[in-house]
């Protein structure tokens, strides 16, 4: 799919995508929202905002650390499998912070000492972030003139094409996604988006797409921000902490059929809404 294939109008008018993003940034961050132990209980909107002007405040001081951290979040419920992880790696070893670093410290180990290091056993994973680091020591040379890993790899983000992401230096080693491909972005320096399970589910559920895959995602969201006059960065975070703190992605269909029960019962729209977690606008739509 190109980008001039793709409208978000196709499904929801101008007006419509503002007030919907307006809404959703208006909801509360909940204890499962992410960055909820970040920033408490601030409006979802707040929260975006703050978390896009420092999303690559880490990858410029440990660029080790964010390697790690996007390596693991694929295909991860970030809250629970990810997060304790790397916190417990940045109060054990506050000394790993260049990709140097990270890459004396995989020689170090071995392999059963790396898994219990960052708290996973997995093969595919630890294979990930090896051919990463080794593409990485590709691109410095390169880049011969830049001399910080964070500048090096903000340069690789900037040219990247998601158009033909097989063919990227990054895009191209086995394992990585355009999501990932994409979450390297962001945290190096660029105004884009992760087209992640929760993204997808709010771009499904509050607009009204179909059959949405990670180039669709992306294609959305920029469109919703250049609409709406957010950074594609806000949105993205938006639909983040939105989707993790206000979806059950299990119960999801089960949710929105007691939903529309409750209302055929007369219940209160806000009752049902503070019950469930759907928004108002959800169960009018029942």
């Amino acid at each position: 799919m190109s980008r001039n294939k793709f409208d978000i109008r196709t499904y929801k008018k101008e007006n419509e995508i503002c007030k919907i993003v307006e809404e959703l940034g208006s909801h509360i961050l909940t204890e499962t929202s992410h960055t909820f132990k970040t920033f408490g209980s601030i409006t979802i909107l707040e929260a975006a905002k703050k978390s896009a002007l420092k999303y690559s405040n880490k990858a410029k001081e440990k660029p080790a650390i964010v390697l790690i951290d996007i390596v693991l979040a694929a295909n991860r419920n970030y809250n629970k499998v990810v997060e304790p992880n790397i916190r417990k790696i940045e109060e054990n070893y506050p000394e790993l912070k260049s990709i140097k670093d990270l890459e004396n410290l995989l020689k170090r180990k071995t392999k059963k000492e790396f898994f219990l290091f960052w708290g996973h056993k997995d093969e595919k994973k630890y294979k990930t972030l090896t051919l990463l680091l080794e593409r990485i020591q590709k691109l410095k040379k390169v880049y011969k003139e830049v001399n910080s890993d964070y500048k090096i790899i903000n340069k690789w983000a900037q040219n990247a094409n998601i158009l033909e992401v097989k063919k990227d230096i990054i895009g191209s080693i086995p394992n990585i996604s355009i999501a990932t491909v994409q979450h390297l972005r962001m945290n190096f320096g660029i105004d884009t988006v992760k087209p992640d399970q929760r993204v997808k589910e709010v771009l499904e559920t509050e607009f009204d797409i179909e059959k949405i895959n990670d180039l669709k995602g992306i294609l959305a969201v920029e469109q919703i921000a250049s609409i709406t006059k957010y950074k594609v960065i806000e949105i993205d975070q938006i639909f983040v902490k939105f989707g993790s703190g206000y979806y059950n992605k299990n119960a999801k269909l089960n949710i929105k059929v007691i939903a529309k029960n409750l209302k055929d019962l007369n219940v209160l729209t806000d009752i049902i809404s503070k019950a469930t977690l759907l928004t108002e606008r959800q169960i009018i739509q029942l």
